[in-house]
């Protein structure tokens, strides 16, 4: 059967040939009602895209990417699911990449992008990346980018954020009233600046509950399980033993987990837990267990808007920050705090 072409739609429908491609690209100039009545005839002619005339013809891909450290970690997943619907409800179809957070893969993604033309970018950093001139590439070949979650100051960006300091302290809060006082904190490097945050909101928390014991422990590199069952090792076998812990990962809290429950099950009878991204996992033995919980869906939704954004106004358009709050809550499936 022979390919339909846009100049077949054009003169079936009796519009000019730009209209329909217009219209096949999603284009806000295009009236609703003829943009619907061009996709519907062009779907039911079996027409498909080619994208690489569009490209020679200097018209944009309907591609965007998406750039995570860590596909695994529940957060950047259902980052990943939410923005992926949301842009295919707008005609786009989302590339995932993820860096493994390595730097060295993420300089090799950015320069993929590029190469494929891709019409814009959505990043969340390495836990690798301080220097971030391999994204100012992509402003070179005119390729918008939006950062979330894991964001550089350095890069002048439209962003959407957590407000971490205020997460953090209010799980500390939260533990101190429920009667815990020396609470721990695995974090990640403070070179980063969720981390560097998050490390403020707990100083901040413990100053609040009037505790004189704090200690943040401060994890290089990606978080795994091992790495929290290491930690937890050494944690709990000083002289002064935390009453709770806050885990910047469900991996680490997990590993520290697995080691309470090989080593010191009686422990895990009056530990208290907080944990981001714990959705998966529910320490049964725990007295209390909170879950920091991040709106992906609409800190996905954001970010896509802010994209299209960018997309829409190449040549300049209003840098944002939007931030959002996390939800605290309880093991019992119970909100406690917003």
């Amino acid at each position: 059967m022979k390919r339909i072409t846009i100049k077949d739609i054009a003169k079936e429908l009796g519009l000019h040939h730009s209209t329909v491609s217009r219209a096949l690209r999603f284009s806000s100039v295009i009236n609703p009602a003829t943009r619907d009545r061009v996709i519907n005839y062009a779907e039911s002619k079996g027409y498909q895209v080619n994208r690489s005339a569009l490209q020679l013809r200097g018209l944009g891909s309907n591609i965007i990417g998406v750039i995570v450290p860590n596909i695994h970690h529940n957060f950047f997943s259902n980052f990943v699911s939410n923005i992926t619907r949301k842009a295919f409800e707008s005609g786009y179809i989302v590339a995932v990449f993820q860096s493994e957070e390595s730097l060295k893969q993420e300089v090799e993604i950015i320069h993929s992008i590029i190469q494929q033309n891709l019409a814009g970018v959505v990043s969340s950093h390495s836990m690798e990346t301080q220097d971030t001139s391999h994204f100012n590439l992509l402003e070179k070949y005119k390729i918008p980018l939006v950062c979330f979650d894991r964001v550089n100051s350095s890069l002048k960006k439209s962003s959407v954020v957590l407000n971490n300091k205020s997460a953090l302290k209010s799980v500390v809060m939260r533990l101190g009233k429920d009667g815990y006082s020396k609470i721990a904190y695995l974090s990640g490097s403070s070179s980063i600046q969720l981390f560097k945050d998050r490390q403020r909101g707990y100083s901040l928390g413990v100053k609040e509950i009037k505790s004189t014991y704090i200690n943040c422990i401060n994890i290089p590199g990606a978080f795994s399980v091992q790495k929290g069952k290491e930690i937890a090792m050494e944690l709990f076998r000083i002289r002064e033993k935390p009453d709770a812990v806050i885990f910047d990962s469900h991996f680490l809290a997990l590993g520290a987990l697995n080691y309470l429950k090989e080593s010191e099950p009686d422990r895990l009878n009056t530990i208290g837990i907080a944990s981001f991204g714990a959705d998966t996992f529910s320490p049964v033995s725990s007295v209390k267990t909170l879950i920091i919980k991040q709106p992906e869906q609409e800190m996905a939704e954001t970010a896509f808007t802010l994209l299209m954004e960018a997309i829409s106004h190449p040549d300049g358009h209003d840098i944002k920050t939007m931030e959002f709050h996390a939800e605290i809550i309880d093991n019992n499936i119970k909100s406690i705090d917003r």
